[in-house]
């Protein structure tokens, strides 16, 4: 389906599908426009809205007798994202970090995108932090500023500002409040019932949020790894002797998204079903476990936060504390089950992956002293016992 219809596309405005069924939305400069120094900006399909007044923007900047003051040499905020987003800085970054960046930097673009990055000054940051300080929401004020420090380096970089000219140095933004909330057994079993209830409503795509919950609660992974995982990485094996299992076990290899550590992960028995069903369910040439019914296109981002948010509100209908729950949340709610049934940190580390680094394979070198911590730690969250 075309994200944004033809007669909505505005000047400059460019669309393509690609082979995987997704689009690609842009703005493409004319060549008046370019040769002063702009650039191709991408857009996002899921905000069609949202794009259509960028692209406006876009067009407005890039006006002859608009946006740039003379001698700036169209070296805009706007340029200066693009230009970095193709520098290897940003390209060497991890997915995931590359995703939140993106996230920063669109959100710098909506206020400072046509102002000439040589004119920021550090009165301009810091009142700009101020107000952003005044809404309420310090962390990402912080992660703006800091967003901005490092667009105010590669300014530096290839000569945009004079070296040490960086608006943002030094600016004592704090750090970010450490989250901590954690789900109770009632909110993780309304989430997984409220799942289970849009799929059997014809939303088959809820049965791959249900198996998302358990794995990211149960087994302790992030979001981008549950997006990431191949249906090949899971695969039915025989414990070793050294973990006191004899019974085949459903496995996870992965190598993690965020510090390219691999992991050799047991299924937790409540979630291993899940699994499966989805490996049962899987389309000829479908890659990827979380994937959309029909067409075994992976899920994206964004439209697996849109399904959690209606899974959230579903079940906060039984449970209504579920309502403030962050999916990021499901992670830590592992960590905290696990060490409450007597996990030691060290096991809890091994799943999570903030420790020793573990061979993918499932050699019998490395894979008993792998799989016996982890196993220890997924075996450690277990229900509460009812009373009598």
């Amino acid at each position: 389906m075309t994200p944004i219809r033809k007669s909505d596309l505005v000047t400059g405005m460019r669309q393509r599908q690609r082979a995987n069924g997704t689009w690609r939305v842009w703005w493409e400069p004319s060549a008046d426009a370019r040769a002063r120094g702009h650039t191709a900006v991408d857009l996002d399909p899921e905000r069609p809205t949202w794009s259509i007044q960028k692209a406006k923007s876009l067009n407005a900047a890039a006006a002859p007798d608009k946006g740039m003051r003379a001698g700036s040499g169209g070296r805009s905020i706007d340029a200066l994202i693009e230009n970095y987003k193709r520098s290897r800085h940003f390209l060497e970054k991890r997915p995931a970090t590359q995703r939140s960046y993106k996230i920063e930097m669109r959100a710098i673009s909506d206020k400072w995108g046509t102002f000439p990055a040589i004119e920021f000054t550090k009165p301009i940051m810091n009142e700009w932090f101020e107000t952003l300080l005044q809404t309420g929401k310090s962390d990402w004020a912080k992660h703006l500023l800091g967003m901005m420090s490092i667009l105010m380096d590669h300014a530096e970089r290839i000569g945009w500002r004079a070296e040490n000219s960086n608006p943002c140095f030094r600016m004592k933004r704090g750090s970010s409040t450490k989250r901590s909330r954690v789900a109770t057994w009632a909110e993780y079993d309304a989430l997984i019932a409220a799942a289970d209830q849009l799929a059997d409503e014809g939303k088959p795509v809820f049965s791959a949020v249900a198996a998302a919950i358990a794995l990211s609660t149960l087994c302790g992974q992030r979001r981008e790894d549950l997006l990431q995982a191949q249906l090949a990485a899971f695969s039915d094996h025989k414990v070793a002797a050294a973990t006191g299992r004899a019974d085949t076990v459903l496995i996870w290899q992965l190598t993690r998204s965020k510090r390219s550590t691999a992991g050799v992960i047991p299924i937790h028995a409540e979630a291993a079903p899940r699994i499966r069903k989805l490996m049962d369910a899987a389309r000829p040439g479908q890659t990827h476990l979380l994937a959309l019914e029909g067409t075994g296109y992976p899920i994206t981002g964004n439209y697996l936060s849109q399904l959690w948010r209606a899974v959230r509100a579903r079940a906060a209908e039984s449970e209504p504390g579920v309502a403030d729950l962050q999916f990021r949340d499901l992670r830590r709610t592992f960590g905290n089950w696990a060490r409450k049934g007597g996990a030691v940190k060290s096991d809890v580390a091994d799943v999570l992956g903030n420790q020793a680094d573990q061979d993918a394979g499932l050699s019998e070198i490395y894979m008993a002293p792998s799989l016996e911590g982890v196993t220890r730690a997924l075996e450690a969250v277990q229900r509460p016992k009812k009373a009598g």
